[in-house]
């Protein structure tokens, strides 16, 4: 929990008489096990220091709590109790080892009886909170060998998180289904009310159903409907904008439009303060230089080049708004003068600039119900650095 924020003691004897002296998760004693205090939301995310955001741990729960998200390791023993407990499988095997003349491990293969015959899915788990194409094209290729060497089974990739349509349905292409959170709500929301551990119970079930999905999905409707082009650059500029401010702020701040250098001649759509003090955006803060996070918002019908990325970097300066730029791009960059000058910002002038297209912003609208959404930017970070 951040410790920048004092808890007033009269607010620290209510939680604790709210939760009995006892982790709120395990209902360890505080009589035996000193107690810690953290958070629902962070406050990094704009949570804030009052009764109802505060809850009381033990220092094992505190930090699975504080860490977010499920390891693989944990999302496959919660989803193979979620199936033994749904009663709709005979049995349930973990961590498989199979095949001839290749051997894989199966994360889990459930067995159900259809008539006289054994039927067996094979189910590959995947702690994603957002996935992209070059994720899901290793997935569907890792289920498809394995397929080889278990013919019969029906092929399952489940994901902790929420996929977009377009690579939801380029996964069901392959005969493989998808299994996310929304297919868990839907399928096994009474299943998830029953996990045996409280700490994972919360950490699935509170990205059920009843997760901030509308705003999101207005939001996804609209970049849908925003036609690119120069008729419709404005209303993409906005929406940008829109997007920026309910996805990252808090705990960026609010956006700044049309802001250009003191000289004039560098002009970009959105200046967004950072003055994050933890997560992803204090890490970008840090290495990155990124004081102000550099928007450039592109409704074009073509993807972005050379020059749309040099517009961006003249803004970048270490004494100015920082290091780090982002282009919003409807098809994002092309293959030579984008790609090669992002790689030339980088290795030169230590100007780190991410292109994000229609698919990125659309994960990034979707793992938002599920986590901060930064997942999508690190991600694209990291991809260009290993690609160096």
């Amino acid at each position: 929990m951040n410790q920048s924020r004092a808890i007033p003691r009269a607010t620290k004897r209510k939680v604790v008489a709210k939760y009995n002296n006892q982790c709120c998760m395990c209902n360890a004693s505080g009589e035996s096990i000193p107690l810690e205090f953290s958070t629902y939301l962070p406050f990094h995310l704009g949570g804030d220091v009052n009764e109802d955001n505060l809850l009381l741990l033990c220092p094992n729960c505190h930090r699975t709590m504080d860490r977010g998200f499920l390891k693989e390791s944990e999302f496959v023993d919660v989803l193979g109790e979620i199936l033994k407990t749904s009663g709709k499988y005979q049995n349930i095997e973990k961590s498989v080892v199979f095949g001839d003349s290749q051997r894989y491990e199966a994360d889990l293969i459930a067995h159900t009886r259809v008539g006289e015959k054994s039927k067996k899915t094979l189910i590959e788990c995947k702690s994603f909170r957002s996935m992209s194409k070059s994720l899901a094209s290793s997935a569907i290729a890792q289920l498809k060998a394995m397929a080889g060497e278990l013919p019969e089974a029906e092929l399952v990739l489940a994901v902790y998180g929420r996929l977009t349509d377009e690579i939801r349905d380029k996964i069901k292409l392959e005969g493989i289904q998808v299994w996310d959170l929304e297919y868990f709500a839907e399928h096994y929301s009474k299943e998830i009310n029953s996990i045996s551990s409280p700490i994972m119970r919360m950490l699935i079930g509170s990205n059920n159903a009843s997760i901030l999905l509308s705003k999101s999905k207005v939001l996804l409707n609209k970049l849908k409907n925003c036609i690119p082009g120069r008729k419709d650059c404005y209303v993409y500029q906005n929406l940008v904008g829109e997007i920026i401010e309910e996805v990252f702020c808090p705990p960026l701040q609010k956006p700044l439009g049309e802001s250009s250098d003191h000289s004039k001649a560098n002009r970009r759509d959105f200046i967004i303060p950072n003055y994050a003090n933890e997560g992803f955006w204090a890490f970008l803060r840090e290495k990155y230089n990124a004081d102000y996070i550099v928007v450039d918002a592109k409704n074009y019908t073509r993807k972005v080049k050379k020059s749309d990325v040099l517009q961006v970097a003249n803004y970048l300066k270490p004494h100015g708004a920082g290091m780090f730029g982002l282009i919003f791009s409807r098809n994002g960059g092309d293959s030579r003068g984008c790609e090669q000058t992002l790689r030339e910002q980088w290795m030169v002038h230590n100007k780190m600039i991410v292109v994000l297209d229609d698919e990125d912003v659309e994960n990034i609208l979707i793992s938002s119900t599920v986590s901060d959404a930064t997942d999508v930017i690190g991600r694209k970070i990291e991809e260009f650095r290993l690609s160096m």
